[in-house]
This record gives structure tokens, sequence and C-alpha cells, in this order.
């Protein structure tokens, strides 16, 4: 005979246990992230996850995910299950789900709110973590609100900007980004343009800058070319 179990199991299909005892914003309901979560200085160094095999010292290591989404679609999909691969990290970036602004609005939306929702379990779960700032088009600027003033925030740059008809837009965020949630200090994984952060010097917050991967090669194959070229003078 078969016993049936005195509770029915029920799978936990939307993930709700990620945000358990959140407060949420209104009207959207993005969880907000807590200000005791968030780690009170910026990592030593910093790593994206698709590049993991990098890190050689993870205590004195931030983990980002500031690299396409293929490469972190198996934590979107368990994020429970990569708790103790990241704990072992100095402190972890939010998740970056790409919210494309010519995406429908409800889906860019729910992009934001699986970076939230994963960066909020595991500031539960005692992990430092960094919250990743990364909005969509401006109806999604109300995702602003789930951030708490006055902490470190981080923000990809790394290939974003390198189209020029994205940069005002991504200044005009940024600008937003620093008057409402007014950060104590911003993490930028990629290049720092001081047009693009004006706003953030203007109102003299710290910026922390680390070279991506993509930029880090860069600079290996310009100084390889350049031995070379000196060897053969």
């Amino acid at each position: 005979m078969v016993r049936k179990p005195k509770k029915p199991f029920i799978r936990d299909v939307f993930q709700a246990e990620l945000i358990k005892g959140a407060n949420r914003t209104k009207p959207d309901g993005y969880p907000i992230i807590e200000k005791w979560m968030i780690a009170e200085k910026p990592p030593h160094d910093l790593f994206q996850w698709d590049r993991r095999q990098d890190v050689t010292k993870p205590e004195e290591s931030g983990m980002s995910f500031y690299c396409n989404d293929t490469g972190f679609i198996p934590i979107l999909n368990n994020p429970q299950g990569y708790t103790e691969k990241l704990r072992k990290y100095e402190c972890v970036i939010g998740i970056d789900p790409s919210p494309y602004d010519n995406m429908p609005l409800v889906v860019q939306k729910s992009q934001i709110f699986n970076n939230l929702a994963i960066t909020y379990y595991y500031g539960m779960q005692g992990i430092k973590i960094i919250p990743n700032v990364r909005l969509g088009n401006n109806d999604t600027i109300g995702a602003l609100s789930a951030y708490p003033k006055g902490t470190l925030i981080a923000i990809g740059t790394h290939g974003f900007t390198r189209r020029l008809n994205n940069r005002d837009v991504f200044r005009n965020q940024v600008t937003m980004v620093v008057k409402i949630v007014r950060p104590s200090g911003i993490i930028v994984y990629g290049p720092v343009s001081e047009y693009i952060f004006e706003e953030a010097f203007r109102a003299g917050i710290p910026i922390y800058q680390y070279d991506s991967y993509t930029m880090k090669e860069n600079a290996k194959d310009k100084a390889r070319k350049e031995k070379e070229k000196d060897e053969r003078v």
C-alpha cells in the first residue's frame, strides 16, 4: 500500500520561496533589498560567472553575472542549488538578466524581478551582495524603489554603451539612479565614461571601476603586439 502524505506536495513553480518575508514595492511588487544584506566595501577584484575558472582567491573576489544570459540560465532556474557555490566569494553582484527596452514591458519587469528576487534570496542566506541596477525602458524606473538608499550598488557598462545611440539612454538612467538611490558608491564592471557618470561625479559619489574580461584580453593582446613590434625593430 502506498502511504499518502499528510500534507499535499506543492511544486514552487514561481519560486515564491525566493522572496519569502520580503517587503514589496508598490504597485509592481518587487522585493525590497535590505540594507544589512549589502557589502560595505567594494571587492578586491571582480569576475564574471562564465570566467569563474580564472578566480584564484574567491575570498578576495566578487562574482558578477555581466555575461551573456545563457551563461547563467541554470542559476535562474535553480538559485537555491547555487547558494553554497556562491558563498565562497567575497561578495556577489546581483544577477543580470537583460531587460531590453524593445521587449514588451511585462517581460522587462519580469527580468528585473528575477534580478531582485534572486539577489534578495542570496542576501537572506547570509551571502554579502551588492545590488545590480539594471533597467529597461523608462517605464521600469519604478524598480529603483526596491534599492535601499546610501549603499553600494553595481552597474555593468560593457557592451551596452558601445553603441552611440544607447549612450544618452544609459546616461539618463544613471542620472536617475544617482538622484533616486543616492548610492554611497558605484561598482562599475566595464569602462567608465565621464559623460555617462557625470551626475555621479558631480555628486561626489565614488566610482570603483573593474575591467571586464574582454577589456583584460584586449589589453593582453595589445601588449603582445607591442612586444612583437619591439622585437622586430
